[in-house]
């Protein structure tokens, strides 16, 4: 019989939590990250910790999928956008005691672990 995945809801209060937890989990992200008054710092930090843990399916809703579209590709496109994003990712790395794997290619937009769901 097929092992189902763990499902847990993430309110991205506790920006570490998701180095915590199994392998496979989805992880559905409770705040809306692309509502107007949702910080640029707040979001980037949130899609790193999404970006750092590659092994958890992460699904986003939101009422502004344009937004989310505007996001990635800003960050596939806009080499100093994607390198103020790479300040988050040191950053969650820093709290973690890994700041020494700040470095390298970074990964590839769109995050294949992160989707948007309805």
């Amino acid at each position: 019989m097929p092992e189902t995945a763990e499902r847990i809801v993430w309110s991205c209060r506790d920006i570490l939590a998701p180095f915590r937890w199994a392998s496979r989990a989805v992880v559905r992200v409770a705040p809306d990250l692309f509502e107007p008054e949702v910080r640029g710092k707040f979001r980037d930090e949130v899609f790193a910790t999404m970006a750092l843990c590659p092994e958890l399916r992460f699904e986003l809703r939101t009422a502004h999928p344009r937004r989310y579209q505007e996001f990635v590709r800003t960050l596939a496109e806009d080499q100093a956008e994607y390198l103020a994003w790479r300040v988050s990712a040191a950053t969650i790395l820093r709290k973690l005691g890994r700041a020494l794997e700040a470095s390298g290619p970074g990964p590839q937009w769109p995050l294949r672990n992160v989707v948007l769901v309805d």
